[in-house]
């Protein structure tokens, strides 16, 4: 299997020269098969909401032990918004703008995290050397689709982060891989047969599922809602759409 079919990452690129452009993809397995409960999950949701306040006063995010101050988050969100506009460019390529970016940058952090305690608690160690490759790699096949070579702070723009996190993000690559190896036993996550594949998703999607609960993550409603089947964050809830379902949910049925 080639490497593109392990990587399902948001689509960040639109159209470049004519062609259309896709990022590469994250692991297709943080898919996990949840079936909604439909409204009276959503409404759940929603309550569960009402009680993060006093826990993440000042926070964007709490992950397990590590938490995210709004402070880091802007600083990082300022370090991406720099070089996305230092490349006009490249504006035109991808599909966030610049309001997206918080709740982008976010994302990255929760999933740098559910994945580095996924490969701790199964053993899997990625070196400095392994993590630059995943890196270059990442680069490459960005540089295949455009036709052109792309810096550090391009690959950032392109993936919507901070070029200060390019070198977690080679890790997280590199992990990735490793994993799929470790969870497979095949000689390398290439060439995994399609039963392995499969495999490999049940084994990853119960992970991240069993991951998120154990480090009971919450994400500061003002960036999003926390998405456990393919790990982002989904936009904020509407406000009045937030207060309706709350109050429908205090009328008595007829």
């Amino acid at each position: 299997m080639h490497r593109m079919a392990l990587m399902h990452r948001m689509d960040l690129l639109a159209r470049r020269d004519g062609r259309a452009l896709r990022a590469r993809k994250d692991v297709a397995v943080f898919r996990i098969a949840i079936r909604s409960a439909g409204a009276v999950a959503a409404l759940a949701a929603l309550v569960s909401l009402t009680g993060c306040g006093p826990i993440l006063t000042g926070a964007a995010a709490v992950l397990g032990t590590q938490r995210v101050s709004t402070a880091t988050l802007s600083a990082d969100v300022a370090s991406l918004n720099n070089v996305y506009q230092a490349n006009p460019s490249l504006q035109r390529d991808v599909r966030y703008t610049a309001a997206e970016m918080p709740r982008l940058v976010l994302m990255w952090l929760v999933r740098f995290r559910v994945v580095d305690d996924i490969a701790r608690r199964n053993g899997v160690d990625v070196t400095p050397a392994e993590a630059q490759q995943g890196l270059v790699q990442a680069a490459a096949q960005i540089e295949q689709q455009t036709g052109t070579p792309i810096t550090r702070e391009q690959l950032a723009i392109f993936n919507a982060m901070p070029p200060t996190l390019t070198d977690q993000f080679g890790r997280y690559e590199a992990t990735i891989e490793k994993l799929a190896v470790t969870f497979t036993g095949a000689k390398r996550a290439s060439a995994l047969t399609p039963l392995q594949q499969q495999q490999f998703a049940a084994r990853v999607g119960a992970e991240v599922a069993a991951t998120t609960k154990r480090l009971d993550i919450k994400i500061n409603p003002r960036y999003g809602r926390l998405d456990v089947t393919q790990l982002t964050i989904n936009p904020p809830v509407n406000p009045l759409a937030r207060a309706a379902a709350l109050g429908s949910a205090q009328r008595p049925a007829a």
